[in-house]
């Protein structure tokens, strides 16, 4: 209980960064009294000395390396004890030996073990406790593969897991490992990507590390690739490099692995080729796939993803997507956590798609692999996202001597596409313009809302300008936002501070699937393709929400049903204490996703969401989150 304080703290310190916190507004947000804040700030510092400074002021947080999240300290303990108990996996760890080298205490280091158990129970893993001695039981295959996993969990990943590899390889510089692989695809015309080159090296430093503690991968009875593929020898080449460099040797059942990582580069790279027919790179079947994938896009989403360059550069990728499928391996997104959480309906566009091709190809793929799918469509999308919101600008200005043709010029050459000029000169027609100009300081006077500017516009005619139209526009977006949670947020699909003990995440929705269908939002099928978008990838996002919502737009009517919890409970690898069901209708999916985004971004932030669960009632519910919006940068 003490860390989720601290780590309550901290995090809405790291929100109010900018001011002084008081204690009363830290124990009314943690729900406890200002003696345990001032308890808890003590220990805070204790641990990490001058992390939180206090004040006659209140408190304020010193995040100057980003600072600190408590409630991460036990992931990565359990992180290193994994790689404690991998290093000493022939031998065991003694469990007081364990302890002191992770500086905990034993009943800690037991609490642990118990839940890497846990985390491990669905692979070939098992943890042992035999006379004070632990053990790491498993193949070296499952044991490499959880170690990846265990990697690209790591927060911060670009920097935490270079640091990892780079402890792990020793005295072989990551960037001369890398710089080695690259030489090599080059000299074979492979092109990769940087996420699928990150993926390659930690496969490699992995490889690297496990031979020089003497662990190899086990020969089984068929190779899982020919020795004459291609990719075969383009491990095979790479290990030759790495081997003469430094003395390592590496075994037939190492290239085996090692060469499923190059399964359709090749074909990926030939994307880039010209005059290549798309058929002679990719599968008949898979283009027919992606053609009705695409068109069933359309009539869900109601988004025509309809170019020739899109759908070739996909078709390849699928393609290559489909032969790594054949042997369950995917390329790893560092990537994953961000795409969804920052793009959420494009990742539902991406899981809608993902879920036809397997359907219709018969193969399985991860989030991962997902989140590629993702970046096609986020890429497509912003090249032909629609024209930013315009403030209608009128013009009420005599046209002496060019002043207003000129002031057009020089106004579309500073605010582009954010205005709209309309030339009007009588006053019924100024009731349609968000911003009225003038040069007539009596008409300026006279005119609600409207600007004086000189004839000839200065800078600081500009900058009042450009003020005037940021603050319309954020007007205009409050008035949206506002209009849309009145339209799509009902208080007849609100369950406030539900208790949830002895209830899973699959008995909360289903409580809520069946009020949104009494209320006529959606019709029984609903729920069957709600559990089925959760079972392709979980909705729980890190910041404590989940947003649970059906495969297709099925609904009769778009809306949210929200129910905040007593207490958070556990939704696949997150804590979540306010769960969000959305019901989209298709004919609705554009006002709503405009809206949704905006949601979004809000509940993304972990502070927000708490401040969300802790609402009684529904107004307060609505109320704050009305505040939140307008807090937005």
């Amino acid at each position: 209980m003490g860390k989720d304080t601290q780590k309550n703290i901290l995090s809405f310190l790291r929100k109010n960064k900018n001011r002084w916190v008081t204690s009363k507004e830290l124990a009314n947000f943690c729900n406890c009294t200002t003696r345990t804040i001032r308890n808890n700030v003590t220990k805070i510092n204790q641990e990490n000395p001058g992390l939180v400074f206090a004040s006659r002021y209140g408190y304020q947080g010193s995040f100057t390396n980003n600072g600190l999240i408590l409630g991460d300290e036990q992931n990565e303990r359990k992180s290193t004890l994994f790689l404690l108990l991998l290093k000493s996996s022939e031998r065991g760890i003694d469990l007081f030996e364990l302890a002191e080298r992770l500086f905990i205490a034993e009943s800690t280091l037991k609490n642990d073990i118990q839940d890497l158990k846990t985390e491990i129970a669905h692979t070939k893993l098992q943890i042992v406790i035999q006379q004070n001695n632990v053990k790491l039981l498993g193949t070296e295959r499952a044991k490499r593969s959880y170690m990846i996993s265990l990697l690209y969990k790591e927060g911060d990943y670009q920097e935490k897991l270079k640091q990892e590899i780079q402890e792990m390889i020793g005295y072989i510089s990551l960037e001369e490992l890398e710089e080695t692989i690259k030489n090599v695809l080059n000299r074979r015309a492979i092109y990769v990507n940087q996420y699928s080159m990150n993926n390659i090296v930690l496969h490699y430093a992995i490889s690297i590390e496990r031979i020089r503690q003497g662990n190899v991968i086990t020969k089984i009875k068929k190779a899982l690739i020919s020795k004459d593929t291609y990719e075969f020898q383009t491990a095979k080449e790479i290990t030759d490099v790495l081997s003469h460099a430094y003395h390592i040797a590496f075994s037939e059942e190492e290239l085996d692995q090692l060469a499923l990582l190059f399964i359709g580069l090749k074909k990926e790279t030939q994307a880039t080729l010209q005059n290549m027919e798309l058929r002679q790179i990719v599968e008949s079947k898979i283009i027919e796939v992606l053609k009705n994938v695409l068109e069933d896009v359309k009539t869900t989403y109601l988004i025509q993803l309809e170019d020739e360059q899109f759908f070739t550069k996909l078709a390849i990728h699928l393609q290559s997507l489909y032969d790594r499928s054949q042997y369950e391996t995917f390329t790893r997104n560092t990537g994953l956590l961000d795409i969804k959480t920052a793009y959420p309906l494009t990742f539902d566009i991406a899981v809608y798609i993902s879920s036809l091709i397997q359907e219709q190809l018969g193969i399985w793929f991860n989030d991962d692999e997902i989140s590629f799918i993702a970046l096609h469509i986020g890429s497509f999308l912003e090249n032909k996202k629609e024209e930013r919101m315009q403030i209608k600008v009128v013009l009420f200005v005599e046209d002496y001597h060019n002043i207003r043709t000129n002031m057009i010029k020089k106004l579309q050459d500073n605010f582009g596409n954010d205005i709209i000029i309309q030339n009007m000169d009588e006053k019924k027609e100024l009731l349609n313009g968000d911003i009225i100009l003038t040069t007539d300081r009596k008409k300026a006077n006279q005119l609600s809302g409207s600007l004086f500017v000189h004839p000839l516009l200065t800078i600081k005619d500009l900058e009042k300008i450009e003020a005037r139209i940021n603050l319309k526009k954020k007007n205009i977006q409050n008035r949206l936002f506002n209009d849309s949670i009145n339209s799509f947020i009902e208080p007849s699909l609100y369950f406030a501070q539900i208790d949830p003990a002895e209830l899973t995440p699959e008995m909360l929705r289903k409580q809520m699937v069946d009020k949104m269908e009494k209320e006529h939002y959606v019709t029984s099928k609903f729920a069957e393709n709600v559990e089925k978008r959760e079972i392709m990838s979980p909705t729980s996002f890190p910041s404590g929400i989940a947003i649970p919502h059906s495969m297709e737009h099925d609904a009769c009517k778009s809306g949210i049903s929200i129910m905040t919890l007593q207490e958070p409970i556990v939704w696949n690898q997150y804590l979540v204490s306010i769960i969000a069901l959305v019901a989209i209708n298709k004919h609705e999916s554009k006002p709503f996703n405009d809206f949704f985004e905006k949601f979004i971004e809000i509940v993304s932030d972990s502070v927000n969401v708490k401040e969300l669960a802790m609402s009684d009632d529904f107004t307060e519910l609505v109320f704050k989150l009305k505040l939140m919006f307008k807090s937005l940068a």
